[in-house]
């Protein structure tokens, strides 16, 4: 594997596979994005926002995205959010998700002291926890959080 990850200027001309195969195991973050990017109801274009893929040679593999966090009063400070991450199936457990989390927590570092996101599934549910996110019960927002500093 000859693994790249970088972050994107705009939505890769592979997106659309990773949307079939996400689609294929019952997930529609994929295309949401792909929704969301192109309407601009989420571009990852505000301060301190990014989308990260990661490609394997010129195989698109993975995706993931980090925005500002909203509460209900405006931005909340300091506090970013992982959105629409993905590995594709063939590239789990081969730590290309450890490292595009990494990368993703590295852009965020300077700008965040912590970072939340939602999951509902127990597979990604287990790898956020092994990467020291812990479970926050009753928030309206999110359910993994994750200190940065």
């Amino acid at each position: 594997m000859d693994i790249k990850i970088v972050k994107a200027e705009q939505l890769p001309d592979q997106i659309n596979t990773l949307a079939t195969l996400a689609k294929k195991e019952g997930y529609d973050l994929i295309e949401k994005l792909v929704e969301e990017y192109r309407t601009g109801k989420n571009s990852f274009s505000k301060d301190n926002e990014y989308l990260a893929v990661a490609y394997d040679g010129d195989k698109l593999i993975a995706c993931g995205g980090l925005n500002q966090q909203w509460g209900p009063d405006g931005i909340e400070e300091r506090i970013g959010r992982v959105r629409r991450f993905y590995v594709h199936p063939k590239y789990r457990q081969h730590g290309v998700g450890k490292q595009l989390l990494a990368y993703l927590e590295q852009l965020a570092r300077p700008h965040y002291s912590a970072l939340c996101l939602h999951t509902e599934t127990k597979l990604a549910a287990s790898f956020y926890q092994k990467q020291n996110y812990v479970f926050v019960e009753n928030h309206p927002n999110y359910n993994y959080f994750k200190y940065l500093v």
